[in-house]
């Protein structure tokens, strides 16, 4: 039964991570889908169920023949005894629903009070210099035992509302057993019955007792596992992305077509507008905007993050949903902003997007994201949770070392050097020409610097493209650019 149970809480908790992977990012439920629910309902959550499918298993079968039979064979051995239990056992079903019924809720309210719990413990691990830097520890200190008391008071309402089931079940049979005593003496004494039937039908009575509270524990776990249940399968009815979609390898040219795209999360609210944007193999392109203009999110349907957009992005010539996800991720690769390493070795995070990678070309890489200064060739060098032991600007270039390892035919870089000085951006730069002059390159950044030299230039506003050129011509046909290269460079670069 427990190797049973193992077994089915392992499979659940591995349906659950490679559904997870594989929900599109378009469609998730932001609530559903927040890191310290998720981790709720991988361990805590399963662990519920694990326990119901545990005691299912030893009981499912035993339980209800241990009562459906003691209920026959008291009829059979006294029909003038069986009211008693025709009267006792509807009474205690009415009482078990009304009881199921108000503690569900509170089950629901239990588990995503634990949410809030995990919630605070992520954010005072995680922004402990910043609760530090404002003398904020009582504050949160505070806050977290306000939490746990909440926790408290829903497990003691969930707990005192099925408390009292078994206690209540032991009595009413005891008190049936009683009555049958009662109610049997009377019908020996007129020699209706016999003591034997008596014993008999107390006995079936005591089978029914002991069904009755085997039950009574299957459903208090069923009440908790019900809930874990529903919240497993939030998860799960995410929709998933197209992972399977695209047959077609990815194509030899590297022309990258955007034709009347327009993409939202609801139409309502439009992220990107009427798209057109084509970007010659080899061409340097650069993305400026404000914040929230959708250039991250252009990216993110070129690399088909997100799938259900209108309009046509062609990579090569070939439409980007005819090509499967893993040709197409391995022509094109992209360096966030958000560097994110994992924990382990430098090597490992390294060889992230190329696991059959030699020494040379991790050296490669390394040189020119400009890596080499702070890793050296100890490739084998821990990675602590996030990359914690580095700092911003070395985490993003390994973050950028990790995307050009693959040698890829288009390069993105979403704001991937932010936190790098711009010294070091424009050697970055000068050694991504130097090693593949004929990669298609596309850097989206705030700096105008980072830019400057593209071949081309589009400028991002309200999702729309409201500017594109190079450098010198941007400068005299938009406003806008020609602000923020006046408020970054001076007046200098203007003229």
């Amino acid at each position: 039964c427990n190797a049973f149970s193992s077994y089915a809480a392992l499979k659940m908790g591995q349906n659950l991570r490679t559904h997870l992977l594989a929900i599109s990012l378009a469609d998730r439920d932001p609530q559903a889908l927040k890191p310290e629910t998720l981790i709720t309902r991988i361990t805590n959550d399963v662990t519920q169920m694990q326990t119901l499918v545990s005691m299912l298993t030893r009981g499912l079968v035993r339980s209800p023949m241990l009562l459906f039979g003691g209920i026959v064979m008291s009829i059979i051995v006294s029909p003038r005894l069986s009211w008693i239990i025709l009267i006792a056992l509807p009474i205690l079903a009415i009482y078990i629903y009304v009881i199921v019924r108000r503690s569900l809720p509170l089950y629901t309210a239990m588990q995503g009070q634990v949410d809030v719990m995990n919630r605070i413990m992520s954010e005072n691990l995680t922004g402990a210099k910043t609760i530090k830097a404002y003398v904020l520890e009582d504050h949160q200190l505070t806050q977290f035992n306000t939490e746990n008391r909440n926790l408290q008071t829903i497990s003691q309402r969930a707990v005192l509302a099925t408390v009292t089931l078994a206690p209540l079940i032991m009595l009413v049979l005891n008190l049936a057993v009683v009555a049958a005593l009662a109610y049997g003496g009377n019908l020996a004494i007129s020699r209706t019955i016999t003591t034997g039937e008596i014993m008999a039908f107390v006995n079936y009575m005591i089978q029914i007792t002991t069904a009755m509270t085997n039950t009574v524990n299957l459903i208090t776990t069923f009440s908790r596992a019900i809930t874990s249940s529903a919240r497993v399968n939030a998860v799960l009815a995410e929709e998933a992305g197209t992972e399977a979609s695209g047959t077609l390898p990815a194509p030899a040219g590297s022309t990258i077509q955007f034709e009347h795209v327009n993409f939202g999360f609801s139409q309502s609210r439009p992220i990107l507008d009427d798209i057109n944007l084509t970007v010659p193999s080899g061409q340097w392109l650069g993305i400026i905007g404000s914040t929230g203009s959708g250039k991250t999110t252009l990216i993110a349907l070129l690399t088909r993050l997100y799938e259900h957009y209108q309009g046509n992005i062609t990579v090569g010539g070939t439409d980007i949903q005819q090509i499967t996800l893993p040709a197409l991720h391995k022509k094109i690769t992209v360096a966030l902003q958000d560097s994110l390493l994992f924990s382990g070795t430098v090597a490992h995070n390294l060889s992230y997007g190329a696991p059959q990678a030699t020494p040379t070309q991790l050296a490669s890489g390394v040189a020119i994201a400009r890596a080499t200064e702070f890793v050296g060739t100890n490739y084998d060098a821990p990675v602590e949770e996030a990359g914690k032991n580095f700092s911003g600007g070395q985490r993003q270039r390994l973050n950028l070392a990790r995307a050009i390892i693959p040698d890829p035919d288009i390069l993105v870089m979403d704001d991937a050097t932010s936190a790098v000085d711009q010294e070091t951006n424009t050697e970055i730069q000068d050694a991504l020409v130097k090693a593949r002059r004929n990669r298609t390159t596309i850097i989206i950044s705030q700096r105008v610097p980072n830019i400057m030299d593209c071949d081309q230039i589009i400028v991002m506003q309200n999702g729309q493209i409201t500017a594109r050129g190079t450098h010198t011509e941007l400068v005299k046909s938009s406003p806008f650019y020609a602000q923020l290269v006046q408020t970054q460079l001076g007046g200098d670069y203007i003229d």
